[in-house]
């Protein structure tokens, strides 16, 4: 049933002229599809190429989503469309304990030139906090 309407839905994203994009969730928030594989396997059974992937580095963290963040992002590179940035316990990139040089070293080799939009929570005043995010990213990438 998901194949057949995901793939309905990424034929007519196509027929259109626009992208759509899958996001696996971690399994408190999915049930379906909540590993950067299992998005994978869903996007290769339906074969539209612009049905694209969403990593999310909240989701791949907690602790319930992948074993091994870069190289999920590795396998997930044919696949990835978009991307969103958030550290540990879903606050501004930077604030918790994610290993930024890995993730960011795994999307610039993996030659992602994609968006990076950041999706979190703030850790204090968006004033003081969010300057950081970029100069973090840049560093990396």
């Amino acid at each position: 049933m998901l194949t057949d309407t995901l793939g309905r839905m990424a034929s007519h994203a196509a027929d259109v002229g626009i992208g759509l994009y899958l996001e696996p969730l971690n399994r408190y928030e999915d049930h379906v599809v909540n590993r950067l594989k299992q998005g994978i396997a869903l996007i290769e059974a339906i074969g539209v190429p612009t049905l694209g992937l969403v990593v999310d580095t909240c989701h791949m963290n907690m602790n319930i989503g992948e074993a091994d963040l870069v190289a999920a992002l590795h396998r997930a590179a044919p696949c990835l469309d978009h991307s969103q940035a958030s550290d540990s316990d879903r606050v501004e990139p930077g604030a918790g304990h994610l290993a930024w040089a890995d993730l960011c070293g795994a999307l610039r080799d993996i030659d992602y030139a994609g968006d990076i939009a950041v999706e979190s929570r703030l850790s204090g005043p968006a004033a003081k906090v969010l300057p950081r995010v970029p100069a973090l990213l840049r560093a990396f990438l």
